[in-house]
């Protein structure tokens, strides 16, 4: 089945360039040049990915992604043309699941896209029909991917999904930032440190009742993170 990405920036060239990149690869493309564009194929379209412009004229890429995750679970992946890491980290914190510099390399573009759409399978590939683990303050159905912390339903973006599952499957085990990132992302050259950094704090915002000080994700200084769930 042909996945549908969504692309989202007002520079015309920009939007035509995506397209073709796009379709060559065989992905389906639809196109939006503002926010309210944006909304609008959402609720009447159902695309597998978005490509995010981080500067637009009628609303940032920030709060737009912020209101998008608001109503819709899917890949978000900005387009920045600003090297500035509090930019990145910024796109990261609004929910976005990843960035891309422009200009950008066609085949980088394409292997980013792909990379993240393949999260689906393999969270698929981690459910066991029955299996469910049930800690003091933290329930995770790994077969229907849900999870409930201190009592409430909790909505976890793709790539927090997978970090917690990942984590938590391997109890105890203690992961390399550059080891979850390949597994999770499955680009390791497009690695970053912070990447793992802002998802784990959001996941800890979401699961934890004090995120300052966690009683299920661990960081293990020097190495990385692990699940071990603690009272």
């Amino acid at each position: 089945m042909t996945a549908t990405i969504l692309t989202v920036d007002d520079d015309i060239k920009l939007q035509k360039m995506l397209h073709l990149f796009l379709t060559n690869a065989g992905f389906h493309v639809l196109q939006a040049y503002n926010g309210e564009q944006c909304l609008e194929h959402l609720r009447n379209q159902q695309p597998d990915l978005i490509l995010l412009d981080i500067q637009m004229p009628d609303v940032d890429g920030i709060t737009l992604c912020r209101q998008i995750r608001g109503l819709f679970q899917l890949p978000i992946l900005f387009l920045t043309g600003n090297m500035q890491i509090e930019d990145k980290l910024s796109s990261l914190q609004s929910g976005g699941d990843d960035y891309i510099t422009k200009p950008f390399d066609p085949l980088e573009l394409i292997a980013r896209v792909k990379s993240h759409l393949r999260w689906g399978m393999l969270l698929s590939e981690t459910r066991e029909p029955g299996s469910k683990l049930s800690v003091s303050g933290l329930e995770i159905d790994f077969e229907r991917l849900t999870v409930i912390a201190n009592g409430n339903p909790v909505i976890l973006m793709a790539k927090e999904m997978h970090l917690l599952v990942t984590l938590a499957q391997n109890q105890q085990r203690v992961f390399h930032p550059r080891q979850l990132y390949e597994l999770i992302w499955i680009d390791p050259a497009g690695y970053s440190s912070d990447t793992i950094k802002v998802h784990i704090h959001r996941l800890r915002k979401k699961i934890e009742v004090d995120p300052l000080k966690p009683k299920f994700i661990h960081t293990v200084k020097g190495f990385g993170y692990k699940f071990q769930p603690s009272e």
